[in-house]
């Protein structure tokens, strides 16, 4: 009996020795394989339908005049970036040039609830500068959003514009510190790139209140000041390039007792080449700071810190799939052999929360034969339409097959290169592409897909990226950065894999190097805007539907504000300014105060009113 006993207890313990076994076995094989997943739960959902921004506006009576000489230096870039400035806060806005149109023939100002000044020398509006001031003095609004020259007509208006004294020589605007309680992350200086003389020497008003300076001598970029029953707000900045878009946006809210416009409220965080067969390259500064081969790195060591930091900060990944890095463009698609990374690593990705997009069959851009690189790149063109639909079916037939649950809609053209037959193809026979993402910011070439945040004509939403990389705290970046938090309230981030594998990305300075720079990046990015979205590139998709499409109309009363939304869905998200009161209980949606007099309001209705407070 007790030899039976010692038996079956030498028996049970080998029993469990290999149940062990077999369980540590099986939880390496879903480590390794990554196929221990589901579907990731969607936050917000696509829209069957979208308007575009055009279509939003359309049939409204415009409120807002933008007033201009096309004749003088810098307007013409000036008047392309308040355009698309007012579309996107949805003002419904007519242009009147005075290139064009005589000064007593400019329409009747009383016609309209603000005016936007494009005119840096005053001379050529004769007359009709005594009638802008004295139209504001009976309630109009008005922002001089270029910088004024000091002539003749403007020493006459100087004091209604809160200038005390000015001179003819222009200061350097090398950087500019907004207000603490102006802007999201207001109260830090910021650079501009290639700064000039460009802002005029003022002393203001003591009743003048003051926005922006630089950061040197402290020269007023943005103020403001009443004028009888309305108000001046000035922008002394001089800059007219895209990535200034958020001050000026800012500048016109100043407008009014209140402004509400819609934005965004999304931050994405895209993982190009992600997965994709290990990235090719020189590892010899993986090698020499950790010793690892460079998939190891990215499974031991790179992965392993971007969840860190995801779960710091409620990042989920967007990763856009590579099935190979050939460079064949004329021979059929062929299916791509070694599934094993794939399933890893997007695997980890899809059970982080985050989803897979499209990157590319390979990674040549979506051009045909007649794109000209101009010695820049050395991608080969495919030869014909048919040639691009089949890479992308073959892209998405892989990715079904490797990833059952990625549901991937959302493609990031190569470089950024897309062309415009590409692009054309892409809406008309890739339907399983429904949002593009790709450059928000020119770089002096015509190759990269420049885009604006909304819904295009065929329906495929257009996401672009702003920043990039681990040194977003390089001028150009910071400001494109806080620019936009201000503007859209977004933030759309992507980096490479490779990163770590090219001098000029980075490699040399390392993996912590590169790391801090994000890390610093997210720690502005969560303290400035703390309510921001942590979302997909397809949730971001969804955010962008609702915000093209939606349009605002602000009433104000003594005791409320009352936005109307047309065209409004199941949600939508503003930015709204008090100026004149502070807010008080609202019906139809949600406020929280982002700074000073700045708010983020969500909208659950049609109808918003917002109560003002007494006293």
């Amino acid at each position: 009996m007790n030899r039976l006993w010692k038996g079956r207890f030498r028996w049970g313990r080998l029993l469990l020795v290999w149940l062990v076994f077999l369980l540590l076995a099986g939880a390496l094989f879903a480590e390794r394989s990554g196929v221990q997943y589901t579907a990731a739960h969607v936050q917000i959902g696509a829209l069957d339908h979208a308007l575009t921004k055009e279509k939003a506006l359309a049939g409204q009576a415009p409120v807002c005049l933008l007033l201009c000489d096309s004749r003088q230096v810098s307007v013409a870039e000036a008047k392309e970036q308040l355009e698309q400035i007012l579309q996107d806060m949805k003002v419904p806005a007519e242009a009147a040039d005075l290139a064009d149109t005589a000064p007593e023939a400019l329409p009747a100002f009383e016609n309209y609830e603000t005016i936007v000044v494009l005119v840096p020398n005053f001379e050529p509006l004769g007359l009709r500068l005594l009638d802008l001031m004295d139209w504001v003095e009976q309630g109009g609004n008005v922002l001089f959003a270029m910088t004024p020259e000091k002539c003749g007509a403007f020493d006459v208006v100087a004091q209604k514009l809160g200038v005390l004294a000015s001179a003819w020589n222009c200061k350097t605007a090398e950087s500019i510190v907004p207000a603490e309680g102006f802007l999201l992350g207001g109260g830090q200086r910021y650079e501009l790139s290639d700064p000039f003389e460009s802002s005029m020497a003022v002393q203001l008003r003591d009743d003048a209140a003051v926005y922006a300076v630089t950061g040197d001598e402290g020269v007023p970029l943005i103020w403001s000041t009443e004028l009888g029953k309305g108000r001046v707000v000035v922008d002394n900045i001089g800059v007219y390039d895209k990535v200034m878009r958020g001050f000026y946006a800012a500048s016109y809210s100043l407008l009014g007792e209140a402004c509400a416009y819609p934005v965004l409220n999304s931050a994405v965080f895209f993982l190009d080449d992600f997965p994709s067969p290990v990235p090719e390259g020189d590892g010899q500064y993986i090698r020499q700071d950790y010793g690892l081969s460079i998939a190891d790195f990215y499974a031991k060591v790179w992965w392993p810190d971007l969840v860190q930091l995801a779960e710091r900060f409620g990042i989920r990944y967007t990763g856009v799939m590579i099935e190979n890095y050939e460079d064949d463009t004329t021979d059929p698609p062929l299916r791509q052999s070694d599934t094993q990374p794939f399933r890893y690593f997007g695997g980890l990705l899809l059970r982080q929360g985050g989803e897979v997009g499209f990157h590319g069959y390979n990674h040549q851009p979506l051009v045909l034969p007649q794109t000209d690189y101009a010695g820049l790149y050395d991608y080969n063109p495919w030869p014909s339409a048919d040639a691009i639909v089949a890479a992308m079916d073959e892209l998405t037939a892989f990715q079904r097959a490797v990833l059952p649950y990625a549901a991937g809609s959302v493609y990031v053209p190569p470089s950024n290169i897309l062309s415009a037959s590409g692009r054309a193809i892409l809406g008309q026979r890739v339907p399983q592409v429904r949002t593009i993402a790709s450059s928000y910011l020119e770089d002096g070439t015509d190759l990269p897909y420049v885009q604006e945040f909304g819904v295009a004509a065929d329906g495929i939403v257009e996401e672009p990226r702003i920043v990039s990389g681990g040194m977003v705290n390089e001028p150009y970046m910071q400001l494109a950065a806080l620019s936009e938090l201000n503007f859209h309230f977004v933030s759309t981030h992507f980096m490479h894999p490779d990163d770590l594998l090219d001098v000029d990305r980075g490699a040399a300075e390392g993996w912590e190097v590169y790391k801090g720079g994000l890390e610093r990046y997210l720690t502005w990015l969560s303290t400035a805007a703390p309510g921001l979205r942590m979302q997909t590139a397809s949730e971001c998709a969804g955010a962008i539907q609702r915000f093209s499409g939606v349009n605002v109309t602000l009433q104000s009363a003594a005791d409320a504000w009352t936005l109307t939304l047309g065209n409004f869905t199941d949600e939508a998200w503003l930015l709204f300014r008090a100026n004149e009161g502070v807010p008080g209980r609202v019906t139809g949606g949600q406020l929280t105060c982002l700074t000073g007099e700045l708010y983020l309001l969500k909208a659950e209705n049609t109808v918003v009113t917002i109560e003002r407070k007494e006293g």
